[in-house]
């Protein structure tokens, strides 16, 4: 960060031209981002200009900002022994002797100036080598400005030293009591522009203690100031020559004085638009004057692309926005806006942020590189926060305008950007396309950013935790809960853990979870890592179609609920977790004299200011812009109350606490038996129970009864507790109750009509395609009707039938055919990406530019290879996106045998498994698939008689052997070589081997070396060793071998399918045999005996009978290798001993 004023269009006096001065000489501002650098802070919010009323930027430099470091006195003095071990010896630790250690060790870290003092403090977190109760502790303050003592330091009078890491933003806001976005005061500003921001407005404090939030009791703490928001849309093109990706147009959309929590779309709002473009060689003809013509001057023609990305940092200090949304911004624009920057030289570079700077910082990976929209606050569609808060499936831009706005987008294929740059076009209409493209674009973010309300949502989430705006925009849950606690501690005079970086990698997609443990168990197991702790209980359910009212009775918030019915926390509960034979003691709950701790009280005042919320919103008097106000502050505390567990059992959170998390889970599955044990006292059957909820069968028909009974039950259950309480969640006319986790239910609503409510099934999960849960809802609909089981299964198998034949005969549209797969690490890092189709698609993308890393949800469509009508296994190789098939013009065609065998049959199959008159090999029969194949064993079928292999027919036997593919020298047709009697295609004639294209002659040759190489392709494909789950809804594939057998390596994560070789010895056997019963010439005659073509066949193998041999015996020498032909009774005898 530079502080001198070199570059720019402001001046020096233009913090002094702008009155914002109170009459007592104190500074008002309302505090957004923050900047941490060098010891000092840098607030940047917005201020009203006296003079002219109108809003600016400011930037407030804090400085005088120190340490707060707590250092623990040792009871006894320790030292080392011979061993260079710590002995602790008779000698009390006196307060002199701490001070004495301390500032031996702030020596020899050269620190200059510092204070301490002895205070009185409590800790109450994980390390049980810390006294719990309070006592006196050594205070140290220095400046930030000096060296940082390491979070080891101790000496023989200190035991540890805590707040060694804090950073100056923290103890600011704790300090200082700032709770998120707010009015701040600030007294005795030294008004001065220095230079180091870009910001309208600049002044600094010495003192910390001179900032302080407004009151509340001043109406303006209740405002918000107008923020100037900006949408951007950028668009590049990747430069193959030198393998980058270059910025070909922007796009900004502002809007000016834009109030928070006003609810009137952006479309609505007046809002200013420029977009920059620049052409790859030359424009079309006429396109500068087109552009000027038809947009009023919006669109600015740049000659290159420097000229280009320095006219959009001018319009961005121009305009000078509080936020900027984006989709994808983070991950994909902002990494290729800096690295053009940095490559092409643009000055004033830092301008994408508030802050200047002349020196480049490192360049981080793709995704992390927010520091440099310091000041500046950004909205990202696509970041963490911008998914939890919107409901899509890919989250791309284009599902997300027709889920939310209503409106068809279209996609412009990267590939296709050049076609719409050409500059030898005639007209410049494709230019002009590409740029409304892009304009729209930047409207669309903005539009969904206000649907969703993801601006408000966000600051009253900020207000709550009191942390950074910025980080709950783009973060995700943990930190939010680490600032609530850290506030909280913080007044009470607790001295919190410290907060550790870089010992453990903590992906995003773990970050987001809540707790550990789902289901009965817990996680995997690792060398020195114990399983996570036991979870919510899941009930066995009773499995089948139930048509009798089913009662769903669910605890209301049940975790937080528990925290306040037992007052467990980190200061109640005592949290020493030791082992007892390999479980983790379970710590007992305080007896109830205890006083309420922090979690509880936290908990509870949450609960009771959205009770207070809720009752507002009943008053009919609200207007409709007070009610969305509510309404965003009543989920923003919903959400907050319900997060505060996982910081419990979420093992990188800075207050994890596994036997709290231990204790919390232990209640639930306490509480949810005691609940099936009080519904079977009273007559009434659970048939199914997770976590928080009870499923009870209320046995009758009628609504009203069934209500009695509830209302009944609830009242039993509520009248144990003080604080839980259960309530009716839903009553399910009819219920198809499949596993755990899984069932599909009609639900009631406004006791007249049902709708559907599904939960767990395949349709519910992105892996499956459309076309298959439009299938399983129409499935569903059938089952759950109502109707005569009979008439119901009659309707699924004829709505099969027809779904089978529309597929195969090109009806279905493509889109029907998409499978959706999130990516959990970026491509390049998964270690079998030639197995994983999404990862092979991923990899392809990001060669064409588009954005591909961990957490994107990658679109892909099986195909077939070339020259092949179905496959039966989906290949990675065979995955594309459905760009790509759109744009092969009919050389990529869909492999729709896969689709029906593998997205259709094993959903389908598992819905009807409950439902008499109907089994997989009828439903495979139904979608056109070979019945035989998916035919089970039941117990019914015990004694059915099943032929040996010995016994079975050549037909039989080689139906699932691939064929032998010969390609011709001379016309490269590749064609499948036929039977020998299959005189329908001669490929063997008496003059020898003829291709069946251009009737050519073959060399028996040639065919060896091509059977040779094909025999070896499979050979090598068995000793891959890939092995696949047997469950469908898992469906892993993998080359890791488990230490159980067959069970599937997913069994932590809930899978309990067994794992079979994708290509067995079995199949590799019959292959071989295959191929050599190919060119078995007395085969060939005993297939050919009583037919027509008999003599002729007789003729073809006494002519070709030596080249017949050489080839089965090519065949031959591999089976002689095969350990599956020999069996050894030696071997299998062995341990047998003849006395």
């Amino acid at each position: 960060m530079r502080t001198s004023n070199r570059a720019g269009f402001l001046s020096t006096n233009l913090s002094i031209t702008i009155e914002a001065l109170e009459p007592d000489g104190s500074l008002r501002f309302f505090w957004l981002d923050y900047l941490e650098h060098d010891g000092k802070l840098y607030l940047v919010g917005k201020l009203k200009d006296k003079k002219t009323n109108a809003w600016v930027s400011c930037c407030v430099t804090v400085e005088g900002l120190q340490r707060n470091l707590f250092a623990l006195p040792r009871e006894r003095r320790v030292e080392l022994d011979e061993d260079e071990e710590e002995v602790e010896t008779d000698v009390v630790v006196e307060e002199e002797d701490v001070y004495g250690d301390f500032d031996l060790i702030r020596k020899q870290m050269k620190i200059k100036t510092f204070k301490a003092k002895f205070v009185e403090r409590s800790y109450a977190f994980g390390d049980k080598d810390i006294p719990r109760e309070k006592r006196k502790w050594l205070k140290i303050v220095y400046p930030f400005t000096e060296p940082v003592i390491p979070m080891s330091a101790c000496s023989p009078n200190i035991f540890k030293i805590f707040g060694t890491n804090t950073n100056a933003f923290e103890l600011f806001v704790l300090k200082r009591k700032i709770m998120g976005p707010c009015w701040l005061v600030v007294k005795n500003p030294h008004v001065e522009f220095k230079g180091v921001s870009w910001c309208r407005f600049e002044a600094s404090v010495a003192n910390p203690k001179d900032i302080n939030p407004l009151p509340e009791s001043d109406d303006l703490s209740r405002e918000i100031p107008p923020l100037t928001v900006m949408s951007l849309s950028i668009r590049t093109i990747i430069n193959h020559h030198e393998n980058k990706r270059e910025v070909v147009c922007a796009s900004a959309r502002t809007w000016h004085n834009m109030q928070l929590e006003d609810a009137t779309p952006p479309e609505k709002l007046p809002c200013t638009v420029q977009t920059f473009i620049r052409p790859l060689d030359r424009f079309p003809p006429n396109f500068e004057a087109e552009a000027r013509a038809s947009t009023k001057g919006t669109i600015s023609p740049m000659q290159n692309e420097r000229m280009l990305l320095s006219l959009l940092l001018g319009a961005l200090n121009k305009v000078d926005p509080d936020v900027i949304v984006g989709h994808e911004f983070l991950g994909s624009s902002l990494d290729v806006l800096l690295h053009r920057m940095r490559d092409l030289k643009v000055d004033h570079w830092s301008r994408l942020g508030r802050f200047r700077r002349s020196k480049w910082p490192n360049i981080g990976k793709q995704g992390s590189n927010i520091k440099f929209l310091n000041g500046r606050m950004l909205c990202d569609l696509a970041s963490d926060a911008g998914k939890s808060m919107i409901s899509s499936t890919t989250w791309s831009l284009t599902e997300m305008c027709e889920s939310h706005l209503g409106l068809e987008r279209k996609d412009i294929d990267p590939d296709d950007t050049a076609n719409y740059l050409d500059g030898s076009l005639s007209r410049p209409d494709k230019m002009l396309e590409f740029v409304r493209h892009c304009e729209l674009d930047a409207h669309y973010h903005m539009a969904i950013a206000s649907k969703v309300q993801i601006m408000p949502l966000t600051k009253q989430l900020t207000n709550l935790a009191g942390n950074s705006w910025n980080k709950t925009l783009n973060g995700g849950r943990a930190e939010r809960n680490e600032y609530i606690l850290l506030h909280e501690f913080h007044r009470l005079k607790y001295i919190p853990p410290d907060k550790t970086f870089g010992k453990k990698f903590v992906p995003k997609a773990v970050e987001e979870e809540e707790g550990a443990g789902g289901g009965e168990g817990g996680g995997k197991a690792g060398k020195a890592k114990r399983d996570k702790y036991k979870g919510g209980l899941v009930f066995e359910p009773k499995r089948g179609l139930w048509d009798t009212y089913i009662l769903v009775m669910d605890f209301n918030s049940l975790y937080p609920s528990i925290i306040q019915e037992y007052n467990i926390d980190f200061t109640t509960v005592d949290q020493t977790d030791e082992e007892v034979t390999g479980e983790d003691k379970v710590p007992e709950p305080p007896s109830p004299d205890v006083a309420q701790g922090v979690l509880p009280r936290l908990i509870a005042t949450l609960v009771n200011r959205r009770r207070q919320v809720k009752g507002l919103m009943k008053d009919k008097s609200t207007t409709p812009a007070k009610m969305l106000q509510y309404d965003i502050k009543q989920q923003a505390l919903k959400l907050t109350a319900n997060s505060m567990y996982g910081c419990l059992g979420f093992e990188y959170s800075r207050f994890y606490a596994r036997p709290l998390a231990a204790l919390v889970t232990y209640k639930g599955r306490e509480i949810l038996t005691h609940t099936r044990e009080l519904a079977e006292s009273l007559n009434l059957d659970v048939i199914y129970g997770d976590t928080d909820s009870v499923f009870v069968n209320s046995g009758v028909t009628d609504l009203a009864e069934a209500l009695k009974i509830s209302a009944m039950f609830k009242k039993a259950v509520n009248d144990r507790y003080r604080l839980l309480e259960i309530d009716l969640d839903g009553v399910f006319q009819r219920l198809l109750l499949l596993q755990k986790k899984k069932y599909a239910a009609m639900k009631v609503e406004d006791g007249t009509r049902a709708s559907m409510e599904v939960k767990g099934l395949d349709m519910k999960r992105r892996e499956y395609c459309a076309l298959s849960k439009n299938v399983s809802q129409y499935v569903l609909e059938r089952i759950l009707s109502g109707d005569n089981t009979e008439d119901a299964v009659e309707s699924i198998h004829e709505y099969l039938t027809t779904v089978s034949q529309n597929v195969r005969s090109g009806q279905t549209k493509l889109d029907d055919f998409i499978i959706n797969k999130r990516l959990g690490k970026n491509p390049e890092d998964y270690p079998d990406a030639k197995s994983q189709p999404h990862v092979q698609v991923a990899l392809r993308m990001k060669a064409k530019g588009l954005t591909a890393r961990t957490g994107t949800v990658v679109q892909y469509i099986f195909c077939l290879a070339q020259g092949e009508e179905s496959t039966k296994t989906a290949q990675a190789d065979r995955a594309r996106h459905p760009e790509e098939i759109k744009r092969s013009e009919g050389q990529l065609k869909i492999d729709y045998e896969f689709y029906l065998a593998n997205q259709i049959l094993p959903p389908i199959e598992r819905l009807c498994d409950p439902i008499e008159g109907t089994d997989r090999a009828r439903i495979a029969e139904c979608l056109g698939l070979d019945p035989n194949r998916y035919r089970t064993i039941t117990a019914s079928d015990e004694k059915v008689f099943y032929a040996l292999d010995s016994q079975m027919s050549d037909a039989m036997r080689f139906k699932d052997a691939a064929p032998l593919r010969i390609r011709c020298k001379w016309c490269q047709t590749q064609s499948e070589y036929p039977l020998i009697h299959d005189r329908s295609k001669p490929f063997l004639k008496a003059s020898g081997f003829v291709c069946l294209s251009c009737e050519k002659p073959v060399s028996y040759i040639g065919i060896q070396l091509q059977l040779e190489s094909q025999i070896r392709e499979y050979i090598a494909k068995y000793y891959e060793g890939w092995t696949i789950c047997d469950d469908q809804t898992c469906n892993n594939r993998t080359r890791m071998m488990g230490v159980y057998g067959k069970r599937c390596l997913r069994a932590p994560q809930g899978c309990r399918g067994q794992v079979t070789f994708e290509y067995s010895d079995t199949q590799l056997y019959n292959q071989l045999r295959y191929f050599k019963y190919l060119f078995d010439g007395e085969k060939a005659m005993k297939g050919a005996k009583g037919s027509s073509s008999e003599e002729e066949v007789i003729a073809v193998v006494g002519k070709n009978a030596s080249h017949l041999k050489t080839l089965s015996e090519c065949a031959e020498k591999h089976l002689e290798h095969c350990g599956r032909r020999w069996v050894d009774l030696q071997a299998i005898f062995s341990v047998l001993k003849l006395t």
